[in-house]
């Protein structure tokens, strides 16, 4: 990243999906520093606390873009008032897909509540707006209404649970196994936000591998 670089920056535990635009403004071995940001929803200055935990992105000079996470740890004074952050290392740097949401292959437990037949079965992946599963006894076919009932295995060891509603958008078999692929309905923006958080995690997880 280099000076004046423009990031965009999302909290990553805020009930609202409220988003940030700030400036690197410096940067040394361990830190970066930024002018504070700018609500993209209100036009007025953000407050950062210290230990709030971020998701920045960002495009380089070669217009690819990047995420990673990072922390706010204070503040320093200079010709404008900065904010310092924990610097990424390279590996960190998530290169974002073109596509809206980036899928990735992951097993999770997740039980199917499709009105007149449940089941409890696993992922074959997922997304923030969507996910495919295998179907087991259930026989569904696009355009059907479920009920999604999510666990997931968070990078700092909690586990989050996530009740989401959607729709069979297609299905196929592969190897004699039937697989069901749906697109989520009606997310709230803090339940995306908990789905685009545990996606950057399996990236994250797949680059240490």
């Amino acid at each position: 990243m280099k000076i004046g670089t423009v990031l965009t920056i999302e909290p990553m535990h805020a009930s609202q999906n409220d988003k940030y635009r700030s400036r690197l403004v410096e940067v040394n071995e361990n830190r970066l520093f930024i002018d504070y940001p700018i609500s993209m929803t209100t036009n007025k200055t953000v407050f950062l606390v210290d230990g709030m935990q971020l998701r920045i992105s960002f495009t380089n000079e070669n217009h690819n873009a990047f995420s990673f996470e990072t922390e706010v740890k204070g503040r320093k004074q200079g010709n404008i008032p900065m904010i310092l952050l924990d610097k990424p290392d390279e590996k960190d740097l998530i290169k974002i897909q073109r596509r809206q949401f980036v899928r990735v292959q992951t097993s999770i437990d997740v039980a199917v509540d499709a009105g007149s037949a449940k089941c409890n079965t696993v992922t074959e992946d997922i997304s923030a707006g969507g996910l495919s599963f295998i179907m087991k006894d259930l026989h569904l076919q696009s355009g059907d209404r479920i009920t999604l009932f999510l666990v997931l295995p968070m990078r700092n060891g909690e586990t989050q649970y996530l009740k989401a509603e959607g729709q069979i958008t297609r299905t196929k078999t592969v190897d004699q196994i039937q697989i069901g692929m749906v697109k989520f309905l009606n997310l709230a923006a803090n339940e995306r936000q908990l789905l685009l958080r545990y996606t950057f995690e399996c990236q994250l997880k797949m680059k240490e591998k």
